[in-house]
């Protein structure tokens, strides 16, 4: 499904108009009946309900006083107060206030704060409050009368229904840079907006309708707009194929380059991550004295011993083997727990750059690169890097804080900087192509935020790459397993005791289940 930004609205509006014929009056009734329809399908019979509506003077303004007029005729009892009052209505949104003022609805004017009383009286008053205030083309953050506005309703304590996105939120981001309405319910208008699927937004918004306001077909398919929240559907049709008679050298070759006497784990676990992935064969090579605690731990790995410093990290020589070895291998991953000795960063670096075949870069090998994204683009194979924020941040030579207020436009950021497809982990893991794609990932949970996580992610999508599945498909397809595999987990348990383990053991269940067509997560209807 399209997640539009505020500029993509603004331009299907004014597509549908000039090059569809479909007037802002139009769009707007269909707003209006779209909100009222979802509050009955979620509430329950709305006739007897009082309702206060509160509006802007813009087209969001418009489509609430639409949807006053549309509860009226449910046998609800409304009140409509206009923020700023008539002055500057116009089009559509002035032809709504008439029909109003005719029916002997007059909206209510809010204009100074001495009027934020008549707020707090009609939202207290209420069942239900409408927020109608702003759009998608608010500007942050709200001036204080607005601002007035929202904290007067949201004192009452009333289910709020957000029209488009709760007022205080941005459109694009996600951010919440000052006062915002918390939604129960949000009716957004023709696509999802990014907000509505971001942290921290997602808190705001409560359950998520998304209204057809009969926009055509050619209208949500513009390429222009250029992010999609994945859908368990879209997720299950990634799969590699995989023939009856296939045996383990057609289903994949896997390499992992990970681990150092201090983090051995890291190695076991995006290995396991590997192997639950699917690839036929999984090669884990690391530090002879790594291979030497892991001997037995699994036995279908192929373990592979390599020249190590003092300390136990991987020597700048086993790079010359590894590039010879890889020569048979379908996809490499390479970084978990390697460390940062400048041996070792050599080592990594020469793999990322010279490798041919695709690989996926995690932690250690991303540092190796940090503040030098550039130096990316003369890799020999295509890469997928999967950063938590504070490696894109180093890679970026970024704050994190910039990171994670922008993760949409970070990640898109890394990908053109890069040349590389760009896996953003986090509360709503983002996927960017060089080509400006993106893709947010709604599967995952805050349990996942425990070590080793990561690492297993980064041996899946390797096996998928392995299996030809093609780079995009994997980090689509390895990010969803991933997170639901760890979504069955908590469930299975709880967040605050999930472990890296418990995500690796899941993700069997989680192929099962997005195999088995049952939905999960976001879906189409």
């Amino acid at each position: 499904m399209r997640l539009a930004t505020a500029a993509d609205s603004r331009r299907m509006d004014e597509r549908a108009e000039k090059e569809f014929g479909m007037p802002r009056a139009l769009l707007m009734e269909n707003a209006g009946v779209a909100v009222v329809q979802a509050m009955e399908r979620v509430f329950g019979r709305l006739d007897g309900k009082r309702v206060a509506i509160l509006c802007g003077r813009g087209g969001n303004g418009g489509d609430g006083m639409c949807a006053a007029r549309h509860l009226v005729a449910q046998g609800a009892s409304v009140v409509v107060g206009l923020v700023g009052g008539k002055s500057g209505l116009k089009d559509a949104t002035l032809t709504n206030w008439t029909i109003l003022d005719r029916m002997g609805l007059t909206p209510h004017e809010v204009k100074t704060e001495s009027d934020l009383g008549w707020v707090r009286a009609a939202a207290g008053a209420a069942d239900f409050i409408v927020d109608g205030l702003c759009g998608v083309g608010a500007r942050m953050p709200l001036e204080p009368l607005l601002g007035g506005v929202v904290a007067a309703a949201m004192t009452a304590g009333k289910p709020v229904v957000a029209i488009d996105l709760p007022t205080g939120l941005e459109a694009d981001t996600g951010r919440v840079p000052g006062i915002c309405v918390r939604a129960a319910l949000t009716v957004t208008l023709g696509l999802p907006k990014r907000a509505l699927v971001l942290h921290p937004g997602t808190a705001y918004v409560g359950k998520l309708v998304v209204a057809d306001l009969t926009f055509p077909a050619a209208l949500l398919a513009d390429p222009a707009i250029a992010a999609d929240i994945l859908l368990s559907e879209e997720a299950a049709q990634l799969f590699p194929a995989r023939a009856v008679t296939a045996h383990k050298h057609e289903v994949g070759r896997a390499l992992i380059v990970a681990g150092s006497r201090a983090m051995t784990g890291a190695a076991l676990l995006a290995a396991e991550g590997a192997l639950r992935g699917g690839a036929g064969m999984v090669y884990l090579a690391a530090p002879a004295s790594v291979i030497a605690v892991l001997h037995g731990r699994r036995p279908e790995l192929i373990l592979q011993p390599q020249k190590e410093t003092a300390d136990g990290t991987l020597d700048e020589g086993a790079a010359e083997v590894l590039l010879a070895n890889a020569t048979l291998m379908h996809a490499a991953a390479i970084g978990p727990g390697l460390g940062t000795s400048p041996a070792t960063r050599a080592a990594v670096r020469r793999l990322v750059l010279d490798l041919v075949i695709p690989a996926v870069v995690d932690a250690d090998a991303l540092n190796a690169f940090a503040g030098k994204a550039g130096d990316l683009k003369g890799a020999k194979g295509p890469r997928v890097l999967t950063p938590h924020g504070g490696e894109l941040a180093r890679l970026l030579g970024v704050t994190a804080e910039s990171v994670e207020a922008d993760r949409m436009g970070c990640a898109r950021g890394a990908a053109e900087a890069t040349g590389a497809i760009v896996i953003l982990k986090g509360a709503r893991t983002v996927v960017a192509e060089p080509g400006g794609r993106q893709f947010v990932i709604a599967t995952g949970n805050a349990g996942m935020a425990t070590a080793g996580c990561g690492d297993v992610l980064t041996g899946v999508i390797a096996a998928l790459i392995a299996q030809r599945a093609g780079p995009v498909a994997a980090a689509l397809l390895g990010a969803y397993a991933h997170g639901l595999a760890g979504d069955l987990a908590r469930d299975a348990s709880t967040e605050l005791s999930l472990t890296a383990s418990e995500v690796a053991a899941g993700l069997p269940a989680a192929f099962k289940r997005l195999q088995s067509g049952d939905p999960v997560g976001p879906t189409a209807g």
